[in-house]
């Protein structure tokens, strides 16, 4: 009797498409591979596939850590943003945590005791240790991170603006409240 070679186990990207098809999308709608560039598998669904929000849980749990893109712009952002709320529990504890490890949340300013935005921003900046009306500042209904073209190397950057991130970060998750970052094109070239 002559042994055949085994067959090799699937690849870890056969398996995902295995399980992306028992989700119900059209698997030629759907390209998995390793990206050298990302060191990550990628997992690209097309409108073809088919996908609909209702196969988003299905899909993430067939994705794992991978990353997933949709083509369609409308089906990444509703992708996005269920993925992000799956995560912020998580992520607001640990903001949370690093907050109180610091005592910056006894007495953080909270939204609803400022009658403008700006001096809303105003207190967030003087409670995470910077100069009021100095990097902060409001665009329509959002504030805008913008720091001060200073020549500071990325570390001091960072001890210096690491409490006021940290408490943008936390508001964000939190109260879903509209921060934007701008101005770090500074460290490009460094």
């Amino acid at each position: 009797m002559i042994d055949m070679p085994a067959e090799p186990p699937p690849s870890h990207e056969q398996v995902i498409e295995q399980r992306l098809a028992q989700c119900g999308l059209d698997i030629g709608g759907v390209s998995v591979r390793y990206e050298d560039y990302l060191q990550s598998i990628e997992i690209v669904i097309r409108p073809t596939a088919n996908a609909t929000a209702d196969h988003f849980e299905c899909i993430k749990n067939a994705a794992g850590y991978e990353i997933v893109t949709f083509e369609d712009r409308e089906m990444y952002k509703a992708y996005s943003d269920y993925t992000a709320e799956l995560a912020r529990p998580e992520m607001l504890a640990s903001l949370k945590a690093r907050l109180q490890e610091k005592g910056l949340l006894e007495a953080l300013p909270e939204r609803a005791n400022f009658e403008s935005l700006d001096a809303y921003a105003k207190a967030l900046e003087a409670h995470g240790g910077v100069t009021p009306g100095s990097v902060l500042r409001v665009y329509g209904d959002e504030i805008l991170f913008y720091p001060l073209g200073d020549d500071e190397s990325p570390a001091t950057f960072l001890d210096h603006y690491s409490d006021l991130i940290g408490i943008i970060g936390y508001l964000s998750v939190r109260d879903g409240f509209g921060f934007a970052f701008i101005g770090n094109e500074q460290f490009s070239d460094k």
